[in-house]
This record gives structure tokens, C-alpha cells and sequence, in this order.
């Protein structure tokens, strides 16, 4: 991260209480569009290559960072910790890819040591013991972690086991439609989930933009989770 990016970050790191609260949205970067400027404070690119910052390769990040945005009505201070591979997604991999789980368990020990308030997760994570075991640590600091379901329509959310080490921390998030039902691809939580929380937000024909500014939609369980990311930081911030 440049001078500048380190210069916002302790500047909003050392501000008020009523400063607007830090998120870190581990994802595959975020452009700075016009939306999101004076939002993003920093960029880390935990895969090691040291890419420019807020210049994204694909634009799941800044979607995920712009829904994010207008659901917190810009109230936020944005973290990006980039994770995508150098190399590329495979042919026919849905962005952002990352075959390793050491840029994610590094992305969220970043998180920890900024002491950011929240953690967006838009990913489908590898049962990994070094991710859970993170997860668990970002929310014993008292960390927020919302994590996508997953997009696979099962009777049972993925990301499952970051989920339990965080509760009660920590939150799956599945997609419901415009007229609010489930929609068809949510993986759904099991009919006696225990030990962990799940919770709906919107996420079919999200409005959000791209990475080059122009207008899109999104949908699936990764850009319902930012919508829940929002309404934790705006509670949390409420009550504080």
C-alpha cells in the first residue's frame, strides 16, 4: 500500500467514535470509481504481487464494495484486502480465484490487526483449518464477519464452518428476490441450524457498478452479505 492509502487509514483509524466505520472487504480488489471516492482508505494485495491499488482485474470487488456503500448510505470506511490469484481464474471459474488459502488467512489476520469493525466475505471458502481458525480470531476481537452462503441451492449454507467458530460474531447471509422469497439458487440454512447464525438479505438484480463505473446488477449470496454488512456496522454503530 502507497504512502497515501497508510496516510487515510490512520487518519480515519484515529478519528472519533462517530467516524464512520472501517470495513475490510477481502475480495478481488475495488476500484476507486467516482461512487466509491473518499470511501476506500486503503488497498492491501494479500496475494503477494504488489498490484497497483484499486486498479481490479475483475469487478466483483467493487461490486460487492458499491452495494456495500449505498446500503451504509456512505457511511464507510472501506479496507480492500485483494486476494485474487496473479495468474488468473481457470477457463469457465466465476471470479475471483484463489486456489490458496494463505492470501485469505493473511487477508483476515490484516483485518484483525487494523482493527477494522466489520469483514465482508463475499467468497466460497475451502473448509480450511488456518481460515476458521482466523474466522474464530477475527471474531473473538469482537469483529463482525458476514459471509456468503453460497450459490449452489442446497439445503445447507457453505462457508458452514467459519460460520460456527465465529457465532455469535459471525453471520451467513442468503439471497432473497425482488418480491422477498428465497431465491432458487441461495444454499438455504438446515431446517435445525445450530451453533451458528443465518439471516436474508436482497440478492437478485442488486443495482451496483462495475469497475469501470458503468451501472449493473448482481446476483447471489455474494452481494446480499454486503446489505448485511451495512445493518451490522449501522447497529453496532447506534448502539455503541
Amino acid at each position: 500500500m502507497g504512502l497515501l492509502g497508510m496516510a487515510l487509514f490512520a487518519a480515519v483509524a484515529g478519528s472519533s467514535p462517530a467516524a464512520a466505520p472501517r470495513v475490510a472487504i477481502i475480495d478481488s480488489g475495488v476500484a476507486e470509481t467516482p461512487e466509491l471516492h473518499g470511501k476506500l482508505i486503503a488497498e492491501y494485495d494479500m496475494a503477494g504481487a504488489d498490484r497497483p491499488a484499486f486498479r481490479p482485474r475483475y469487478d466483483h470487488g467493487t461490486m460487492v464494495a458499491t452495494i456495500l456503500s449505498r446500503a451504509a448510505a456512505g457511511e464507510v470506511a472501506i479496507v480492500s484486502l485483494r486476494i485474487d490469484d496473479p495468474a488468473g481464474c481457470r477457463p469457465g471459474a466465476n471470479p475471483p480465484c484463489q486456489p490458496s488459502a494463505a492470501p485469505i488467512v493473511g487477508a483476515i489476520r490484516k483485518a484483525i490487526a487494523l482493527k477494522v469493525d466489520a469483514i465482508n466475505i463475499s467468497l466460497a471458502l475451502a473448509d480450511d483449518p488456518a481460515i476458521t481458525a482466523a474466522v474464530h480470531d477475527a471474531a473473538s476481537a469482537g469483529i463482525v464477519v458476514v459471509l456468503a452462503a453460497g450459490n449452489n441451492g442446497l439445503s445447507h449454507p457453505g462457508n458452514l464452518a467459519m460460520a460456527r467458530q465465529g457465532f455469535p460474531n459471525a453471520v451467513l447471509v442468503g439471497a432473497l428476490d425482488a418480491a422477498g422469497q428465497p431465491w432458487t439458487g441461495t444454499n438455504r440454512p438446515e431446517p435445525q441450524a445450530q451453533g451458528y447464525l443465518y439471516v436474508w438479505q436482497r440478492g437478485v438484480d442488486v443495482p451496483t457498478t462495475r469497475a469501470d463505473g458503468r451501472a449493473v446488477t448482481g446476483t447471489g449470496t455474494s452481494f446480499a452479505a454486503p446489505i448485511e454488512t451495512a445493518r451490522r456496522i449501522a447497529h453496532r454503530r447506534r448502539t455503541a
